[in-house]
């Protein structure tokens, strides 16, 4: 009965701690992206770097809407957009900085957004390899494998 009373304890205690480990803060995000992609993100004079870029926004007390910073989207053409906007509390929202359809330089930018889109492709790639690789890596076959040192596959080293 000790034994039942103190897992219950610590299990109570457990909860407990990560209900407040994921509390609202007095934060929400906000990520730019481009359109096209690959513009260079800046609020003021920080970079945030290449869309798709994410800004926490920390609030001041008893706020529950924050207007943004004006941010500038800056093409590898030197087309440039603005935007900002009212963010509220605890959001986690995206936002799409779109390319002035009048500025010079379009086919520049669109040949950068391919070599973009061409990148986060190898890295989705890369990424579904390696999640597959784990899985593996994980499953009761390789387990035994290790297990007995007969590790013949490559998904199990």
């Amino acid at each position: 009965m000790k034994n039942t009373t103190t897992l219950l304890s610590s299990l109570s205690f457990l909860l407990l701690m990560t209900g407040c480990a994921s509390a609202p803060s007095n934060t929400a995000a906000l990520t730019f992206n481009s359109k096209p992609e690959g513009a260079r993100i800046f609020e003021g004079q920080t970079d945030l770097g290449v869309a798709p870029a994410t800004r926490t926004y920390t609030f001041p007390e008893n706020t529950v809407t924050l207007q943004t910073p004006l941010v500038t989207a800056v093409w590898p053409s030197g087309a440039k957009a603005t935007y900002w906007t009212n963010l509220p509390i605890h959001a986690d929202l995206d936002a799409t900085i779109n390319r002035p359809a009048d500025a010079a330089g379009l086919d520049k930018d669109m040949e950068n957004a391919e070599v973009i889109k061409a990148a986060n492709a190898k890295d989705a790639q890369r990424n579904k390899e390696m999640m597959a690789h784990d899985l593996a890596h994980d499953s009761a076959r390789c387990a035994s494998e290790i297990r007995t040192g007969a590790t013949n596959t490559a998904d199990c080293f």
